[in-house]
């Protein structure tokens, strides 16, 4: 369906707004055209008759009028046809007059008329019918002053022949522009289809379907085609030198927090167990300070460069049968519901790091079942949500849960910083995420994100 403000829509409506505009004045102008053509025929017409008029008229030896032979026209002999015509005395009497006419005569108006002069009156004819009459002056042998000689038709007969002429050139003039209108509309979609193609095109791209625009588009396009699949390119080599700098610090890091680890492990061997647990307590905290610095890095490079998916069914598959396998010892069951849940718009990595937190933090705090759930929501963004029987959350500490540096309960071990690297990784994304009450009874965590078409 085309829309108002669309590019397709004004070219469409600008052509049809022109080709109507056109064909209004083709039609004014054929029609007057026409009318004209038809006064001047008409006038022509008259003219000859009004010849042969004069020419037939006679002079009697007693002085009468009489015609010599009748007019060619037949239906100056039948009464009330529409064609007349009549000879007037200087005085103003009638001398003659057309058989049409029957008991009627035409009313000329007073009017001056020179020799050679042709006058055009409209006039009230037989049953006050309109008239449209033409006469002109002449004189004849052996009599006196000039004689009026008038010939008139009915006006229906040339407004007719206009109206119906009218008719037929509107419905003509209807159907013609109703084809070009038509024709617009396919020369319209025909030039637009390459954009058309181009649009289809950059949604497989943002779907994640492809990487570049491909196919062939016309000279107009081609340059700009070309310039996106560069800006393509750049961004994901800009990703792909995003990752990589994030896995070399990640390398480079790894090994002094390992030779720590083994330190405490040493000390913890030699008896200093008190030393050997600060130790190993603060790698552990500095190794999750990597992993979020990290992965907050790595999604700011990631988060909405085109292209970019995760199949977030199987990736929350992988991670319920992960955290069986963690929480075994404590019979915990992990329920997973993806249905057809869409994919996730981002990095696998992200996903896992944001839904694992959650999960994890569910198992840990869950007496006997966690529940997970995935489904699209009436925007077409990817909802997660993850609930447990445990104890819950009062709503009132909810909020303060995605805090840095926040911990649940102070008697677990942790940084504090699961939770907020969920909230700020889904921020990242164009997400959101918080916390509600479980239908287990216990806390339930819903994680917003955005989805692939």
């Amino acid at each position: 369906m085309i829309q108002p403000r669309s590019l397709s829509f004004r070219l469409i409506a600008g052509a049809v707004l022109w080709i109507a505009l056109a064909l209004v004045v083709a039609g004014v102008l054929l029609i007057q055209i026409f009318e004209d053509h038809l006064r001047e025929q008409f006038a022509r017409r008259v003219e000859a008759t009004l010849n042969q008029l004069a020419a037939n008229l006679e002079t009697t030896q007693d002085g009468a009028l009489t015609l010599a032979s009748p007019l060619s026209a037949p239906q100056f002999d039948t009464p009330y046809s529409g064609l007349y015509w009549q000879v007037e005395a200087p005085d103003g009497r009638v001398l003659m007059r057309s058989r049409s006419l029957w008991d009627r005569e035409l009313d000329l108006p007073p009017d001056t008329l020179l020799d050679g002069d042709l006058h055009r009156h409209r006039l009230s004819g037989p049953d006050d019918a309109p008239v449209i009459a033409y006469e002109r002056s002449v004189r004849l042998p052996g009599r006196d002053g000039r004689l009026r000689l008038a010939v008139a038709e009915n006006a229906a007969v040339l407004q007719g022949a206009v109206t119906e002429f009218r008719s037929a050139l509107i419905g003509s003039l209807a159907v013609l522009g109703l084809g070009l209108a038509l024709a617009a509309a396919l020369q319209v979609a025909g030039g637009l289809r390459p954009l058309w193609r181009m649009r289809q095109a950059l949604g497989e791209v943002r779907a994640g379907r492809a990487h570049r625009l491909a196919g062939s588009y016309p000279a107009e396009l081609a340059p700009l085609v070309h310039d996106l699949n560069t800006v393509l390119d750049q961004n994901e080599q800009v990703v792909a030198r995003a990752r990589t700098q994030a896995g070399n610090l990640a390398h480079s890091l790894k090994t002094p927090l390992a030779v720590l680890s083994n330190e405490a492990t040493a000390l913890e061997a030699e008896g200093h167990d008190e030393l050997a647990g600060r130790i190993t307590e603060q790698t552990r905290l500095m190794q999750r300070q990597v992993d979020y610095h990290l992965a907050h890095a790595r999604a700011a490079a990631s988060a909405g460069v085109p292209g970019i998916r995760t199949d977030a069914g199987a990736a929350l598959e992988r991670l319920a049968r992960t955290m069986r396998k963690i929480y075994a010892a404590r019979g915990i069951a992990v329920a997973c519901d993806v249905g057809a849940a869409p994919d996730f718009a981002g990095e696998r990595q992200d996903f896992d790091e944001m839904v694992g937190n959650l999960l994890d933090n569910a198992c840990k705090w869950a007496r006997s079942e966690v529940r997970v759930q995935a489904a699209a929501d009436a925007d077409g963004r990817l909802v997660i949500r993850i609930g447990d029987d445990g104890p819950g959350l009062p709503a009132g500490r909810r909020s303060q849960a995605f805090d840095r540096g926040r911990r649940l309960d102070e008697s677990v071990t942790g940084s504090g910083l699961g939770l907020t690297v969920v909230a700020e990784l889904a921020d990242l994304y164009g997400g959101a995420a918080r916390l509600d009450d479980s239908p287990l009874g216990g806390l339930r965590s819903i994680l917003v994100l955005p989805a692939t078409g």
